[in-house]
């Protein structure tokens, strides 16, 4: 079979079964299955184990007694999907665009790693340290794997994510970072009409605080503020005595992040409502992954492979975060979306563009080449 009807078969057996982050079993089958196509190559594998709320994640290496690594690759095994979504959507193909649960987010980038180093030159594998790390929990911001995953990518001059894609075909050059705040108001409840004047209502407080929030976005940096959630009171009659409120921020650069981060602070140190205080968490955080001079001279290298293999490359700079963001927080070069092109993920409607598996493995092995 040609490399892309294999290709097809091995994603195929990788979307047929459950593995959304929640679902250990799943996650660690697909796991096992890299693992057994990567020693097929002669990579050493490890499966590691990160705790019992995930599925195990897997490290291979073709030089497993490496103190540096010329090139990281990253993708993730899991997905959003509940138990039950693999058969009741088994992956199917129409035209030249693959659909099922994971086949683009991120089945697709977790292969194209292993064809990628397959199909490249046995010399270039021969010369180069690769480290390949698949990790069972992006979906949820890999609390479990983000640490794991940082100490193998200090040890490496570069790293590819492999993500897909964007549905154009665009590769990803830079992600904005993301925090999240949870703002707690506490007043006093009374009767909205009879007596009124004994309340003190978090509501307004809660209201006020959000909009002094939103006002910290910048369109000059394009950094932004969400109060995505806000919840309070208990009856429109009652004096709301408690609210609570979720933002969501985000910015290209961490001295942007630390800008918002302090000024939101100093806002939660104010009165906003008289008799109701406030408390301010900062309940997750991602560093920015931003187009540097060191990220410039990697997307310069793929775009040649590209170019070397017969197309053209464009790039985006994304709003959302991946396992990009934490591996630029401790300094190194990485890029994202080397995996083929898709879309709508997340839903029902999510696709994998055919038309690209073969071009990028083939650019990935070409970059290779290069480095």
């Amino acid at each position: 079979m040609s490399t892309l009807e294999n290709f097809l078969k091995d994603l195929e057996e990788i979307v047929s079964f459950d593995s959304g982050t929640g679902n250990v079993a799943g996650v660690t089958h697909a796991a096992e299955i890299m693992k057994t196509h990567f020693e097929s190559i002669g990579f050493s594998c490890q499966l590691v184990d990160l705790g019992p709320a995930v599925g195990r994640g897997l490290f291979a290496c073709n030089k497993p007694d490496a103190d540096h690594y010329d090139v990281l690759m990253n993708a993730h095994l899991d997905t959003v999907f509940p138990d039950g979504t693999a058969k009741a959507r088994p992956m199917t193909i129409k035209g030249d665009r693959a659909y099922g649960p994971g086949v683009s987010d991120c089945k697709s980038g977790v292969l194209a790693i292993y064809y990628a180093i397959k199909n490249a030159d046995p010399k270039d594998i021969e010369r180069l340290s690769i480290a390949v790390v698949l990790n069972p929990d992006e979906e949820t911001s890999s609390g479990y794997s983000a640490e794991w995953i940082n100490s193998i990518a200090v040890k490496a001059k570069r790293a590819l994510i492999f993500e897909a894609a964007r549905a154009g075909g665009e590769l990803v050059r830079s992600r904005k970072g993301s925090s999240t705040y949870v703002a707690t108001f506490n007043g006093s409840s009374s009767h909205a009409g009879n007596a009124h004047y004994k309340g003190a209502n978090a509501n307004v407080a809660a209201m006020r605080f959000a909009l002094a929030a939103y006002g910290l976005a910048d369109p000059d940096h394009n950094t932004t503020v969400n109060p995505g959630i806000m919840k309070g009171g208990s009856a429109s009659n009652v004096i709301s005595d408690s609210a609570r409120i979720e933002i969501d921020t985000r910015y290209w650069t961490n001295e942007d992040d630390v800008a918002l981060d302090e000024a939101i602070f100093k806002l939660a140190e104010a009165t906003w409502s008289p008799r109701v205080t406030q408390t301010l968490t900062r309940t997750n955080h991602i560093s920015a992954m931003p187009f540097s001079e060191n990220t410039k001279e990697l997307v310069d290298l793929m775009t040649q492979a590209a170019k070397e293999e017969g197309f053209d490359l464009k790039w985006v700079d994304a709003g959302g975060a991946s396992d990009g963001n934490h591996i630029a927080e401790i300094g190194i070069p990485v890029i994202d979306g080397c995996g083929p092109a898709g879309g709508d993920f997340h839903c029902d409607r999510e696709f994998l563009r055919i038309d690209t598996i073969e071009e990028r493995i083939r650019m990935v092995s070409r970059f290779l080449h290069l480095i």
